[in-house]
């Protein structure tokens, strides 16, 4: 994770801390962990890899998989599998030697990260997995199972010890100016690395970390401040349909939907709004550059967007983190992808055909799980900003 939120979680549970990374440029992020790079892993491996690695690393749900199936129409070759299966076996004898009993990972759709916890799964180890929060912008995601679709929904119902944050408030959050700063220096170090020393980095790497991508996206991002310093108001039509596009190479997109791309979503949505007499509001992702052929009645919108949920007649997304923020309405809801938002009659998870407005959709309940989600699932802090003793309370919920 782009923080140091690791750290902090081994300085309270750990005495002797490994690191095995994708390059050597996140020891920016573990200073005090002792460093393998998982390039040495894999070439510590020699001889024959058996096909029953072969076959586990091919049977992994990963974004890596799930890119090569959907966007390159293809299987993974058997260099990629070799590859993987040989840092599957690196890995485990890694965490026998040095007697891991706990792994800690950020996002576990990474072919990388996967493969770590279906060695921790193997073995009964324990993991625990960090993402950014779904109720921005101060809050984490630890989670022992998983997160996203993969989220131990469990831990819902699992109070903390004392909930009590004693009156912490967060003030940086993911974004802030020392998470970029330190994202900055990491990006540079990553460039020189990859210009003087490619051995050191992993191969199939969900990100290539160029200067120039997040260049372009640190340019969105303050253009969009831009034009919510002009107030910029684009209208929602009444009887209108709200749908919440993610990027279409996201890993929620690519691992926990049936569609190929955000076009297909719209033509078929569109088709399904028309049968029920809507026209078709579509909210871009913030970062999503790319051209959409809109039928008739169907229209980008943009603005606050509590006030255009308020507004629409019903919301539709595959999985997006607005789902936090849709909850909050009393507005129906249908998520059309795999989500951990199973909770009662919230929403509604769903295929498009089987959008149905008139389904219940229950508030009272809607306000439950968001307390629940606030208070007993999501840790509050971000960025370079954790108190210890919540961290510490959140530990002994996970691990106990």
């Amino acid at each position: 994770m782009y923080s140091p939120l690791h750290e902090k979680v081994a300085k309270i549970v750990a005495k002797k801390k490994y690191a095995v990374t994708s390059c050597l440029s996140k020891k920016f992020y573990l200073p005090t962990f002792k460093l393998t790079l998982a390039t040495a892993i894999i070439g510590s491996v020699k001889g024959r890899i058996d096909d029953e690695s072969i076959e586990k690393m091919r049977s992994l749900s990963t974004y890596h998989h799930a890119y090569a199936r959907k966007v390159e129409s293809r299987k993974l070759t058997s260099n990629e599998l070799e590859y993987m299966a040989k840092f599957y076996i690196g890995l485990k004898t890694f965490i026998k030697e040095k007697k891991i009993d706990l792994v800690i990972l950020h996002n576990d759709t990474r072919w990388y990260h996967a493969i770590a916890v279906l060695i921790c799964n193997e073995n009964n180890i324990k993991y625990l997995v960090t993402e950014q929060g779904l109720i921005r912008p101060h809050t984490t995601v630890i989670d022992n199972k998983g997160v996203n679709a993969k989220a131990n929904i469990s831990l819902l119902d699992k109070e903390l010890a004392n909930s009590d944050t004693g009156g912490f408030s967060p003030n940086n959050t993911h974004d802030s100016l020392i998470s970029m700063m330190f994202f900055i220096l990491f990006i540079l170090s990553f460039s020189v690395e990859r210009f003087f020393g490619k051995p050191t980095i992993l191969k199939y790497m969900h990100n290539r970390y160029s200067v120039r991508k997040y260049y372009k996206r640190l340019s969105r991002k303050l253009c969009s401040i831009n034009d919510k310093k002009k107030n910029r108001k684009l209208s929602i039509q009444e009887s209108s349909a709200l749908l919440l596009l993610q990027l279409d190479h996201d890993s929620q997109f690519l691992m926990y939907s049936d569609f190929s791309s955000n076009q297909e979503v719209i033509d078929r949505l569109n088709t399904k709004c028309y049968e029920l007499g809507l026209s078709l509001a579509i909210k871009k992702h913030p970062l999503d550059m790319n051209e959409y052929n809109l039928p008739i009645d169907a229209y980008f919108t943009d603005g606050d967007l509590s006030t255009l949920i308020r507004k629409s007649k019903i919301v539709v997304t595959i999985n997006s983190s607005a789902i936090v923020s849709a909850l909050n309405s009393t507005t129906p809801l249908f998520v059309i992808g795999n989500s951990m938002y199973k909770f009662g009659k919230t929403l509604e998870h769903c295929t498009i055909e089987s959008i149905d407005p008139s389904l219940e959709q229950n508030v009272h309940i809607r306000k439950n799980y968001l307390g629940k989600l606030e208070k007993n699932y999501l840790l509050l802090g971000a960025g370079y900003d954790y108190c210890p003793s919540i961290l510490e309370k959140k530990l002994e919920q996970l691990l106990n």
